[in-house]
């Protein structure tokens, strides 16, 4: 070896180009994670497959003809190169390609779909937050910047909210899983109003304790609504889909329990106490003013005005009742009236009152328009008496009009 000393950045370049020369173009196939579209257009990512992982970048130069997301399996073209000011290597692609779905990311649509299927995301099954919420359970690491926010975004709004506070291991495999669904189970039993399960932001890998079975059973079976604040506002685990609510951020979730501020309260009281003092001010000014009233004779003057004046309404109201009465008694006693002199007129034996007579044969009355024949037996019914006769002959009478039509030729009948 070379015994004389060399700066930093004289052997990262001899290992950039030991890796650009001996190693060159590669063709890598893996998983993309941690997928970040720069502001300034460059993409940066990590490949990785079970046992390793690489960073990639791929400048906003280069043409890519989809978008790419985490957990999507991928073929870069590129050549591998070392990022001096970090003394780290990367492939610096030239061309990406989709190859498939990755296996995180498999898993996690196969668990999303078994759950549906089972009804664990139906939002009938769902429940609102409690109102109003004095007591609030949260699960989360007991270190980094996630439980300080929530706690003084909670302080600060209502610093009377009661926080119970269960330290979770909220990153890695099936231990995270196991203590995230102790955890809600240690909640229940503190007589919490709601549980906020959460953490920060992350990769697939990262937020993948929230994507199992175990924790959405233990979201399921929880006595007490749970908000799931998982990652980012575009980070979506299945524990979001089983919580109550799911909140983007968790200090989101810490201003979804304090829907009321401690300053809402405050001007609400002041509000309720101008009221009060403005009710019993104008309660006092007129009992003061009924009191006036009645040492001075106004009040007893003005009730006896008020009983005169009801009983003269009661007295025209009696006036109008009676006339409206007799009114109604008179006209249906003309319309009655008028009825029985219609039926009597139209009664077919009123004519025998007027000295005319009804003809009838075998007990059907004749008509103007029935013929009658010679040796007919009829029945003449006047007014008091009924004449048995028996037609002799018929003789046709002349019109009155000197004309004979049909029905209209008259006869006239001989009987004895």
């Amino acid at each position: 070896m070379n015994e004389q000393p060399v700066s930093v950045s004289e052997l990262t370049h001899a290992i950039k180009g030991l890796l650009e020369v001996g190693i060159g173009e590669v063709v890598v196939v893996g998983e993309i994670s941690n997928y970040k579209h720069h502001s300034s257009g460059h993409r940066y990512f990590t490949l990785k497959d079970a046992d390793a992982q690489i960073p990639g970048v791929m400048w906003k130069s280069r043409t890519l003809r989809f978008t790419p997301q985490d957990g999507m399996r991928v073929v870069v073209h590129g050549r591998l190169s070392v990022f001096a000011p970090q003394g780290k290597y990367q492939i610096d692609c030239t061309l990406m390609e989709p190859e498939g779905i990755g296996d995180l990311h498999k898993a996690f649509e196969q668990l999303k779909e078994k759950l549906r299927a089972l009804g664990y995301f139906d939002p009938a099954r769902k429940r609102p937050l409690p109102r109003p919420i004095r007591r609030v359970g949260i699960a989360t690491s007991p270190t980094g910047a996630v439980i300080r926010d929530m706690l003084t975004t909670i302080g600060r709004r209502f610093p009377a909210l009661e926080v119970v506070f269960r330290p979770t291991i909220v990153q890695g495999g099936e231990q995270a899983s196991r203590d995230i669904s102790n955890a809600i189970a240690e909640l229940n039993r503190q007589d919490v109003d709601v549980i906020i399960v959460g953490r920060g932001g992350g990769s697939l890998e990262d937020l993948w304790c929230f994507n199992t079975e175990t924790v959405a059973n233990a979201i399921l079976n929880s006595g007490v609504p749970v908000i799931s604040a998982v990652g980012h506002e575009t980070d979506v685990t299945i524990s979001d889909f089983v919580a109550d609510v799911r909140a983007p951020t968790p200090t989101a979730a810490a201003e979804l329990v304090t829907p009321i501020t401690a300053d809402d309260l405050l001007r609400g009281i002041d509000a309720l106490r101008e009221r009060m003092i403005s009710d019993i001010s104008g309660t006092i000014l007129n009992l003061q003013q009924i009191a006036n009233s009645f040492t001075d004779g106004r009040a007893a003057r003005r009730l006896t005005e008020r009983i005169n004046m009801r009983s003269q309404r009661i007295d025209d109201q009696t006036t109008r009742l009676s006339r409206t009465i007799l009114q109604s008694i008179n006209m249906r006693r003309l319309r009655i009236d008028h009825t029985a002199a219609l039926l009597v007129s139209l009664h077919p034996l009123s004519p025998l009152q007027r000295g005319y007579a009804v003809i009838a044969r075998n007990g059907m009355v004749i008509n103007a328009s029935d013929p009658i024949d010679p040796g007919d037996e009829i029945e003449i019914r006047r007014q008091h008496d009924v004449l048995a006769a028996t037609v002799q002959s018929v003789h046709q009478r002349e019109s009155t009009t000197g004309t004979s039509h049909g029905n209209d030729q008259g006869h006239k009948a001989e009987t004895t």
